[in-house]
């Protein structure tokens, strides 16, 4: 494992650092050009929320430019961002331009979740690292761990776990994992139901963030699901962190679920469409397992009437700059305890 010397740097000073995945990079997002997508543009309302606006440029590649500008939304809300992915077989955890870009064009990079990183580390691979991935990175990582967490939605319970028990090790890493993740709830895809309920078994702290309903990744909160509990103010959440670690002894993840940023969902029922005719092209191509998510994530993406990447990118920034504020938080906190 290689961490930057900036990461390592604000670890040992205990200044904020947020860590961000890379398979969003390197299979969730297009490695294509596109316009500027809505969340972006000057009226919207995720620019308000934002530390600082966000400028997009239309020659970069989606992928690319999503990942430099999840660091600068970090940067912007006053943490350092720490990409965790892998180059010819060595982790890194801090990755600078040239590096993302070497990863974001690596038309052979895998997708790592914990039980590829030894394997791929002795292949020399690339590879983009998962939810599970990242936070067993943030747990390894020296000389402190890193205990924040930005996403876009993390994995679960697949749907029709009943026939085929496909389940997501991001619910295992997050039971193990003492870092304080901030996602918009679980991907769409999955059986949501499902995964609420594993999240709470497995005594996962699900903390609303702005919401009350447990939010759907691109699509708006479900009133179904209410969050057990509900919380909008970062050095709040920063001090449930430390109670859960510190004063009741418990190793796991803390889930934020930070919703999109509201008038950018995408329609409910149109994405419920776009997943089943996926789920039945997926089948009907023998398409399955850890393939079946990328395949689905890259043809509801496809569907021009879905905006499922312009919302996709924004709960990611968003995400980004919540965790920002957490980080900052905690790091008072550890600062103010010396």
């Amino acid at each position: 494992m290689n961490v930057h010397p900036e990461v390592r740097s604000a670890l040992e000073r205990d200044e904020p650092v947020v860590a961000l995945e890379t398979a969003v990079v390197t299979h969730g997002l297009p490695a294509a050009p596109l316009p500027t997508p809505d969340c972006l543009k000057a009226d919207s309302p995720l620019q308000t929320t934002l530390a600082a606006p966000l400028r997009w440029d239309d020659a970069v590649h989606t992928n690319l430019q999503l990942a430099l500008l999840m660091s600068q939304a970090v940067r912007n809300a006053g943490a350092v961002p720490a990409s965790i992915g892998m180059l010819d077989g060595v982790l890194h955890v801090g990755m600078d331009d040239e590096q993302l870009v070497r990863l974001a064009e690596a038309t052979d990079a895998q997708k790592a979740s914990i039980r590829d990183l030894a394997p791929l580390s002795l292949a020399n691979a690339h590879a983009g690292t998962t939810v599970a991935a990242s936070l067993r990175c943030c747990s390894m990582c020296v000389p402190k761990p890193i205990r924040v967490f930005a996403t876009g939605g993390i994995g679960g319970v697949h749907r029709n776990w009943q026939t085929r028990p496909d389940v997501s090790a991001d619910l295992k890493a997050l039971a193990e994992e003492s870092v304080v993740v901030v996602a918009s709830g679980a991907k769409v895809i999955l059986d949501l139901p499902a995964t609420y309920e594993a999240l709470d078994a497995l005594g996962v702290p699900i903390i609303g963030f702005t919401t009350d309903g447990m939010p759907r990744f691109t699509a708006p909160p479900s009133s179904n699901m209410p969050v057990p509990h509900r919380c909008d103010d970062p050095e709040q959440i920063a001090s449930m962190c430390s109670a859960h670690w510190n004063s009741v002894g418990s190793r796991s993840a803390l889930l934020i679920a930070n919703p999109c940023p509201p008038g950018l969902e995408c329609d409910t029922d149109q994405i419920d469409l776009l997943v089943d005719a996926g789920l039945a092209e997926a089948a009907a191509l023998g398409i399955e397992g850890g393939e079946v998510t990328p395949f689905l994530l890259g043809k509801m993406g496809s569907d021009p009437t879905a905006a499922t990447i312009s919302a996709n990118i924004a709960l990611l920034l968003s995400n980004a700059t919540v965790a920002s504020k957490i980080s900052v938080a905690l790091a008072l906190q550890a600062r103010s305890s010396h």
